[in-house]
């Protein structure tokens, strides 16, 4: 049985912003199938769950110091295996939105998800995004986001 949108969306932004490794581990293992692939903003696919756990690490340590979190917008919908939901990411403090995106979830049998391509509707504003990637896509330095 397929998760309801809203739910799944729920789960999915809950998993951004755990954060506990073993939790966020844990959570990877029951959201995603074992060969799952996680695709966003510039950069080659990430493929299984634990480059996708390698990938949220690498997330929290970015954003966490910066006091950053994410909610959904509460707009998913679904059909057939497909999901969309849309996300942003929010100063903790404030409120005030820094980025959003939307992410199309192709889920496999069991309902876990078997590929997550994320898109970036709008960049922050309020710090400089160095992702550490050139326009190429390849990684030339480590993110280190700062605010302006």
């Amino acid at each position: 049985m397929l998760p309801r949108p809203n739910a799944l969306a729920d789960r999915y932004v809950a998993l951004w912003n755990e954060r506990d490794p073993e939790r966020r581990r844990a959570a990877v293992r029951e959201l995603y199938a074992p060969d799952a692939t996680y695709t966003f903003y510039r950069k080659d696919p990430i493929v299984g769950q634990e480059a996708i756990i390698a990938q949220l690490d690498y997330t929290h340590e970015i954003y966490d110091p910066m006091g950053y979190v994410f909610r959904s917008a509460n707009n998913a919908v679904g059909h057939h295996n497909v999901v969309r939901l849309n996300w942003v990411m929010v100063n903790g403090e404030t409120g005030e939105m820094e980025m959003a995106g939307q992410d199309m979830l192709v889920l496999a049998e069991d309902g876990r998800i078997q590929s997550d391509c994320q898109f970036h509707d709008l960049l922050p504003s309020s710090f400089r995004y160095n992702d550490g990637f050139e326009e190429n896509g390849v990684a030339t330095r480590r993110a280190q986001p700062s605010r302006t």
